[in-house]
């Protein structure tokens, strides 16, 4: 048996780097390496720079890192720095494409005018502007362009010659309906009332819904205050507007657990407004000679009214109060006020038991809170973001369109009538 050949200096250096390496804990490259070789192996392999190996000596060493490391697959070395790949986006309708064909959407050009435009003007306001006033100057230029669009439209688009007749031919039925109501008087008359309230909150209620009011108490309300003051006077109609508060607090917080402050608010609006201009309305019928001054109140209004749009179109040209109503007119308030006046007195000659005297004063009063009660309901129109309150006298709109004027210058017929020691 050949004696075991004593290993030569070549042979001890080999078996002593093989040992080393394999008592020698494995070290796993950092996470920075880990995605270079991740890298290389999706986009392939790319040359990495030279650098020294500076944990062992020797050119034989170094070698056997650039060749051999780099053929086992283990990652070793510096590599240069690659750019990140673009991220890509997913394109929405929205984005506005450059114009190549020639066939650039106008409506994008617009916008993009309007976004800019509108961001210059943010850019320009001070910085401590609160949101409330942001707010507000964009409901002015709202309301400024509203107005622009209604002073350039043609008298046709307005309403002219057609929408006049439209409006006489409603508004004759109504005042036979009112007149007879008002002559028959009684449970009639109360019955007519009731019905023209409730159609009225339903009018109102829907304006607002998204305040979330409750129609059920409003009706119920006017209902009452309405009745109270058939049966009682004017102590029994206020004590049922008291008692129907807490009516509209349940009913509002019942169906909606969350509360609605708001809603509460136009419920009450409703009551206070539609239902105690109703009860004055059976007060003044009930007092002496209370048939003839609702009358004469009626035609008073409507009257002026028909004045103040006539007289408007044909001669208006200083807005009253374009914020509220912008058809609105000076000339067309001072000739509704002479029309009003003059009829209430004209009314008045065929009624033995008026002296002239409390005739005027009766349609000076009419002429000055008629127009009041129609800027109201136009001032809450314009909130709510409606034209017409309903459609129930056509192109006279609803019971508030119609009755608007009317409920505020009934309660001045009656208390001038009780100044007058008639009611």
């Amino acid at each position: 048996m050949p004696a075991p050949r004593r290993p030569t200096g070549d042979d001890v250096d080999d078996f002593d780097d093989r040992d080393d390496r394999e008592r020698a804990p494995r070290r796993m490259p950092p996470r920075g390496r880990q995605r270079e070789a991740r890298f290389e192996l999706e986009f392939g392999d790319f040359e990495p720079a030279e650098r020294p190996d500076r944990t062992r000596t020797g050119g034989s060493r170094d070698d056997r890192t650039r060749t051999g490391d780099r053929t086992r697959g283990t990652v070793s070395g510096t590599y240069d720095p690659v750019d990140p790949l673009p991220r890509s986006r997913r394109p929405r309708d929205r984005d506005l494409l450059a114009d190549e064909s020639g066939t650039y959407d106008v409506r994008l050009e617009d916008r993009d005018r309007r976004t800019r435009r509108r961001v210059a003007e943010v850019e320009a306001a001070p910085a401590a502007r609160s949101s409330r006033d942001a707010v507000e100057t964009e409901i002015e230029a709202l309301e400024r362009f509203e107005d622009a669009i209604e002073s350039v439209r043609s008298p046709s688009d307005r309403g002219g010659g057609s929408d006049l007749g439209a409006r006489v031919l409603v508004a004759i039925p109504a005042a036979i309906v009112a007149i007879l109501l008002v002559a028959a008087g009684g449970p009639v008359f109360v019955a007519g009332i009731v019905a023209f309230g409730l159609v009225g909150v339903w009018e109102l209620t829907r304006m607002f819904e998204k305040t979330r009011p409750s129609l059920f108490a409003g009706g119920v309300g006017v209902l009452a205050v309405i009745v109270s003051a058939a049966l009682w006077d004017r102590e029994g109609m206020l004590t049922a507007l008291v008692a129907t508060v807490p009516i509209v607090f349940l009913s509002v917080a019942l169906s909606h657990p969350k509360g609605s402050m708001p809603g509460v608010a136009v419920t009450m609006l409703g009551i206070a407004w539609i239902g105690l201009a109703l009860g004055h309305v059976v007060l003044l019928r009930d007092s002496e000679h209370g048939a003839g001054i609702v009358v004469d109140v009626l035609i008073g209004t409507f009257l002026g009214d028909t004045g103040a749009y006539l007289g408007g179109r044909m001669f208006g040209n200083r807005k009253l109060w374009p914020r509220i109503s912008p058809n609105k007119t000076v000339e067309g308030l001072l000739i509704g006020v002479v029309v009003a006046v003059a009829a209430t007195w004209f009314a008045g000659l065929y009624q033995d038991w008026l002296s002239g005297t409390d005739a005027l004063l009766l349609g000076l009063a009419v002429a000055v809170v008629a127009p009041l009660g129609d800027l109201f309901e136009s001032f809450l129109k314009r909130d709510a973001g409606t034209k017409d309150a309903g459609g129930l006298f056509g192109v006279h709109g609803g019971v508030l369109d119609r009755l608007d004027a009317a409920m505020f210058a009934v309660v001045a017929g009656y208390y001038v009538w009780l100044a007058m020691g008639m009611a």
